[in-house]
């Protein structure tokens, strides 16, 4: 690999332009199914042509020749031929069961194409031709082999559908913008989505590219139908009047009667979205009424397994740092906190549904603009934004080589490995068996030693002549060896000395390299998830606790054990409330840390920055107000008195101690923040951007594979990149050329330490830990 290919810019090809073509997007619902067509990120909704309403009825009638009516005309001819219509088939799908149509036998998946294929037809005649795409939004449960999903995705094929995809129903609606402002980023929303049959939710976190999925859930039997038959059982109850079980009625009458009665509850309930209270004439002819107490009755019956499904979402998606709550059974907790729940879905439209969610979950409410629309707007948006799903072809890692074989016949079946990932083969060596079509076993030979990466392929899978079925890391020459590499358990940091000596922090132990051999124990502590931070010296280590809140200081400099009870400094400084949080933590010296700590008022967080330590003052630097994200922090290389930060608007150089120098800001060189920040006090600041591929210092850019860490050696003259491959590259950062390529290991690295006097770099990942030092000069080898 040359230098030249590192480069970002006019040396790299251009992308021809590639328009997404016209996308058809259908949310098919137990009782309504809605659409849309994406063309040039334009949204239209598609309306049936039947009535004009952007809301289709999920309903299928047999027109007695063999041929079926969907939608509104099979609607309208229900109460004539009531056995030959079927409603609410989405919860038959997957189903073996045939359904019954006028005597005659129908698979769910069947009928559910007749209703895609009308819905396809007027995507057609809107667009002027077929739509190239389809996306399907389906109930979150299941995996990829769920047999509802299979036979949407049938049902879909059978209707002539071209290139479906399929996007679960809550995380669709969580793409429909809301009604006022929109989610901020950082935001965590559950998403109550209760459907006409089924009931969906799904944990998301608002980022800077739209809802991530935490998590989901959902209930097969639990919809907007199940409130209507509670709530006909209900005024049946009060009203013996509405009866569709009529003795002596044959089953044409009784189905009629079930359906009219079926309408007139919906039709009731509906009333109650603008009235307390409303009456009407049954289809007997009885005058019935409702009022919203008694639907709030009815209906928290029914939304209380909803509720009990959030919360088991709730605290299977809790991590260990979050809130503590107090079960339905007394027992503590954790639970995941939340900013806000969106409620959508038709039966959402109810204020009583809405004012019981709100007072289960104690947070705001929100809606979108039309609960009904949600999911299929939301999916429309979501797949407006294809470039966000478009694939590049795999680039080789640095220094790995694809191993490919010639096999009989042309493809055979992998039976396993016998080297494994990790582990290191001489020239010749057997890699792997595999059986050819003739049922003969044939071994994989390695022709050049190396180390076996990863295996592309599981045992049992069929793969072809040529295929890249491993990847290698070719055995490195002897000058090129890292000076020192070892493995810890539980590894979580790494710091130098000011003479040289490396510490290695793990989570219960502290131990030391001083360039021989010998690795030595410094001293041991109770493991902590908390955060574990050298000091810039590392003579001492900074242990934070569970919750985050207080660091337990302890010396390293020192022989023997230490008198008295280590120093504690807390992390949350001035008046804290339980909302509050530590957001970064950097040490700036022995007894010292900036800390940047969250606090959340009223839902929306206010930043901190502070100076805390041992016996001193907490002194607030800068108070960054609200934001929608917190910002990074960091110590300044070249300098043991300015730290940086960076906010929304660019990054901001300043003095930690008393009377320092005067703070400065220097404007991001890109239109968006940085994902990574590393600051030099005589050079600019090196910024990663959104996309983690492209390294931007003053004018200069260095396009690379995904990197998750940057650090400036001391001296200024180089920046070390940290890539999620495993390898790390050294850069010169005056002309910002690639140097040096380090391999480390194949599951990552987390932290990048330079020496004190800039000549060595110690990589720390995956466990491992490895020191480069005479090749930091040496001429890019290009591996």
């Amino acid at each position: 690999m040359s230098k030249k290919s590192h480069r970002a810019g006019a040396d790299e090809p251009q992308e021809d332009p590639a328009p997404l073509g016209p996308v058809l997007v259908v949310d098919f619902g137990t009782t309504t199914t809605q659409a849309a067509v994406v063309e040039d990120g334009t949204v239209r909704m598609l309306h049936e042509p039947a009535t004009g309403a952007a809301s289709w009825p999920s309903a299928v009638l047999a027109d007695g020749s063999g041929g079926v009516l969907v939608g509104a005309p099979a609607e309208r001819g229900k109460r004539l031929h009531p056995l030959r219509y079927r409603a609410e088939i989405k919860r038959d799908l997957g189903s073996r069961v045939p359904l019954l149509l006028d005597g005659a036998s129908h698979s769910a998946t069947e009928l559910v194409a007749a209703v895609l294929r009308a819905v396809a037809a007027e995507a057609h005649r809107v667009l002027g031709r077929a739509p190239e795409r389809t996306v399907l939004t389906v109930p979150a449960a299941g995996g990829p082999e769920d047999a509802r999903r299979q036979a949407m995705l049938a049902a879909a094929e059978a209707a002539g559908l071209a290139r479906v995809g399929l996007l679960a129903e809550p995380l669709a609606a969580a793409w429909a913008p809301p009604v006022g402002e929109p989610f901020p980023v950082g935001a965590t929303v559950l998403v109550h989505d209760l459907g006409g049959g089924t009931f969906d939710a799904a944990l998301v976190r608002i980022g800077a590219a739209g809802p991530e999925l935490l998590a989901h859930g959902s209930l097969d039997d639990c919809g907007g139908r199940d409130l209507d038959v509670a709530l006909r059982t209900e005024l049946g109850r009060r009203h013996p009047g509405p009866n569709a079980d009529a003795p002596g009625a044959d089953e044409a009458t009784a189905r009629r009667a079930a359906l009219d009665l079926d309408t007139f509850v919906r039709e009731l309930k509906h009333g109650l979205a603008m009235a307390e209270r409303v009456e009407d004439l049954a289809p007997d002819g009885a005058v019935v009424a409702l009022d919203r107490e008694t639907l709030r009755t009815v209906a928290a019956e029914v939304l209380e397994r909803t509720v009990e499904s959030c919360r088991a979402l709730l605290r299977v998606a809790a991590a260990p740092r979050d809130a503590v709550a107090v079960g339905p059974d007394g027992t503590a907790e954790r639970t995941t906190p939340l900013d806000a729940v969106l409620v959508t879905g038709g039966t959402s439209r109810s204020p009583v549904v809405r004012d019981l969610i709100e007072e289960a979950f104690g947070v705001r409410v929100r809606q979108p603009e039309d609960p009904q629309l949600a999911v299929v707007r939301g999916a429309a948006a979501w797949a407006a934004l294809t470039a966000a799903r478009d694939l590049r072809p795999v680039v080789r890692k640095p220094g790995t080589e694809p191993l490919a074989w010639d096999v009989p016949d042309g493809s055979a079946v992998f039976l396993g490995p016998v080297v494994r990932e990790g582990a290191r083969y001489s020239a010749g060596a057997v890699l792997a068996d595999v059986r050819a079509s003739t049922g003969a076993v044939h071994r994989l030979r390695a022709r050049h030693p190396g180390e076996l990466v990863r295996w592309h392929a599981d045992p049992g899978a069929r793969f072809r002549s040529g295929d890249w079925l491993a990847t290698s890391v070719e055995a490195v020459p002897q000058a090129f060896l890292p000076e020192w590499r070892h493995a810890f358990a539980d590894l979580r940091t790494v710091g130098w000395t000011p003479s040289g000596a490396l510490r290695i922090a793990t989570a219960r132990s502290v131990h030391e390299w001083t360039g021989r051999t010998e690795v030595r124990l410094l001293t041991t502590f109770r493991a902590s998830r908390g955060g574990l931070w050298f000091s810039p010296g590392s003579e001492t280590l900074f242990r934070a606790d569970d919750k985050q809140q207080r660091a337990t200081v302890h010396p390293l400099d020192t022989d023997g054990e230490t008198d008295g009870t280590p120093a504690v400094i807390n992390l949350l400084p001035g008046n804290t409330s339980r909302h509050d949080q530590l957001w970064r933590a950097v040490p700036v010296g022995p007894d010292r840390l900036l800390v940047v700590v969250a606090r959340n008022a009223a839902g929306y967080p206010t930043y901190e920055i502070w100076t805390v330590g041992n016996g001193r003052t907490a002194r607030l630097l800068t108070d960054l107000r609200q934001q929608q994200v917190g910002p990074d922090l960091g110590r300044c290389a070249g300098s043991d008195e300015l730290a940086w930060s960076v906010d929304q608007r660019s990054t901001r150089i300043f003095p930690w101690l008393e009377n320092g120098p005067t703070p400065r800001g220097v404007a991001w060189a890109a239109s968006k923040r940085p994902q990574r920040t590393a600051v030099h006090t005589e050079r600019p600041p090196a910024e990663l951007s959104a996309d983690l591929c492209t390294v931007r210092l003053g004018d200069r850019t260095l396009g690379t594979r995904p990197v998750s860490v940057l650090e400036f050696a001391p001296d200024g003259q180089h920046l070390a990149l940290g890539l999620d491959s495993g390898w790390a590259l050294v850069v010169d950062s005056e002309n910002l050329t690639v140097v040096a390529e380090l391999p480390h290991s194949s599951g990552g690295l987390h932290t990048l330490a330079w020496s004190r006097d800039s000549s060595a770099l110690a990589l720390e990942g995956d466990g491992k830990v490895t020191v480069w030092r005479r090749e930091l000069s040496a001429p890019h080898r290009g591996l």
